[in-house]
């Protein structure tokens, strides 16, 4: 859905109020979600990093022309119904127990809007239910730090050389999928690009081939892969990278499986 030129009518199943004070320059709608941000003062829901779920508001505040904790608004916690994504990050029954993101001010979705190995979305809230008209959300900030802290985790893996065709491998410590392999080089690549394949049990993942392009290279070049399917490790599985291409300069590259834990 979009986001919200209105105040909302967002059904409530159990919870508190708490008070918080508003960023500056923002309009809050009531029955929207809202959201803390680094410097402590809430913000509406929107596409966007460094935020963190706090609930919905109980009323519309208009601190557009205000500065930061200018005004006060009262924030429901506990479960809320919100507006569902579309397509691939549309949130299913599967997904129950999981951190949900905040794509607008009424609208979250199952991914944190992963694009070009970056994130781009905030974490709303825990889902707890869905139905075909919405989303069951639990919002309390403390409950859902908690689910963050071990719902991904990071494998490195430190490919000594970008030349030739060898396997670095590394053991995956969780059961999930992998949903991002990352790299960034120590030096520069000649002759040609290099590519890394990442694996699981020896079995290719789809979308998991980083390129690492020569032309202007430089220490320091972060590149990603996006894996689609292929994707899924039990603990214990093996995960390896396999050098390929052209490059001719024995460049090292610090490389990372991030999972999402199952």
């Amino acid at each position: 859905m979009t986001a919200l030129g209105q105040d909302r009518n967002t059904s409530q199943l159990i919870g508190d109020v708490v008070r918080a004070s508003l960023a500056a320059a923002v309009l809050i709608y009531g029955g929207s979600i809202v959201m803390r941000n680094t410097s402590g003062y809430v913000t509406k829901g929107q596409t966007a990093l460094g935020l963190i779920g706090v609930g919905i508001a109980m009323q519309r505040v208009d601190n557009s022309a205000g500065s930061a904790g200018d005004k006060e608004i009262n924030i429901g916690t506990g479960v809320f119904k919100l507006a569902n994504s579309a397509g691939t990050d549309a949130i299913t029954e599967a997904d129950i127990g999981k951190p949900c993101y905040a794509v607008d001010d009424q609208t979250v979705a199952k991914t944190n809007g992963l694009t070009a190995g970056l994130a781009t979305r905030s974490p709303a809230g825990v889902i707890v239910g869905v139905e075909d008209t919405g989303v069951h959300v639990l919002f309390n900030e403390a409950i859902l730090r908690a689910v963050l802290s071990g719902h991904r985790i990071f494998v490195p893996v430190r490919v000594a050389t970008l030349v030739g065709a060898n396997v670095y491998r590394v053991m995956s410590p969780i059961a999930g999928k992998v949903v991002n392999i990352a790299s960034i080089t120590e030096g520069v690549l000649t002759t040609g690009d290099a590519t890394l394949t990442g694996k699981i049990n020896g079995n290719a993942i789809t979308g998991g081939v980083i390129t690492i392009t020569q032309a202007g290279s430089a220490a320091g070049d972060k590149d990603f892969a996006a894996p689609t399917a292929a994707n899924t490790v039990a603990a214990g599985d093996e995960l390896s990278l396999t050098v390929g291409g052209t490059n001719a300069t024995a460049t090292v590259a610090n490389c990372l499986f991030e999972i999402e834990r199952a």
